[in-house]
């Protein structure tokens, strides 16, 4: 099946840093064509995927675990060390003990968590099977008490169903004080193009953040250029819930 794949691949796109790139371009037009679809909805600065059904949105989120098992394994040592980085230099994280992630797959940021001292865990959709990590769970509705977790991170923003439900969960999680570490991407007015597992996002990210704010009743307590990381371009954005 692989060999099958990468002879139409040959034929389709060429060989060498060519074919990368035309086929680079191609996936970016079909997913510049699906956005411009029906299947997704704008309402000023947020766009949004349309699902038939809550379950529906679910059963989608939680497939994608098998169509990127592979890549992630790929690249679990260089991601490990991106979050590590990541954290370490956090400086609003540096008082918190515990730490929640959202939608942490795999749980490579728990591990790099873990790996700096933090008492820390993950929830998913699909954390896939005997995962040490990463616990059953969805951030629309965490189990866990109020107040409960010094710090949460996610770079799933992109694929939340109902923002105000999901920022009212991170806010009811944490302490008071409590810093809630969000990796950002580009808006889709700012060359981020949204495929086939985001189901929300963002025209421009400034204003996003003010969003959250908002929705949330966070400040933001700060902002730093992650720069490229792979295909897509980061930022991370650090707010503060009210003491």
């Amino acid at each position: 099946m692989a060999l099958a794949k990468r002879v139409l691949n040959i034929l389709r796109y060429g060989l060498g840093e060519g074919a990368r790139v035309r086929k680079a371009a191609r996936k970016n037009r079909k997913r510049q064509e699906t956005f411009e679809s029906d299947l997704w909805q704008r309402d000023g600065q947020i766009a949004q995927r349309r699902y038939a059904s809550y379950d529906e949105y679910v059963e989608h989120q939680a497939s994608k675990l098998d169509r990127v098992i592979h890549r992630l394994r790929e690249t679990e040592q260089e991601d490990f060390d991106d979050f590590r980085n990541r954290f370490q230099n956090c400086e609003q994280l540096r008082g918190a003990r515990t730490v929640l992630c959202l939608g942490a797959r795999l749980g490579t940021e728990v591990r790099a968590l873990h790996s700096l001292g933090y008492f820390a865990v993950g929830i998913d959709l699909n954390p896939g099977e005997n995962n040490a990590y990463v616990l059953p769970g969805d951030f629309h509705a965490v189990v866990f008490p109020d107040n409960s977790a010094d710090a949460v991170y996610t770079n799933t923003l992109d694929h939340v169903f109902d923002l105000g439900k999901m920022l009212g969960e991170v806010s009811r999680l944490l302490r008071p004080g409590g810093v809630f570490v969000a990796d950002v991407l580009q808006g889709f007015e700012e060359g981020f193009v949204p495929g086939a597992y985001e189901s929300t996002h963002w025209r421009e990210a400034d204003a996003f953040l003010e969003k959250i704010c908002e929705i949330g009743n966070f400040s933001l307590e700060g902002m730093r250029d992650l720069g490229q990381i792979r295909r897509d371009r980061w930022r991370q954005a650090v707010f503060k819930k009210p003491d």
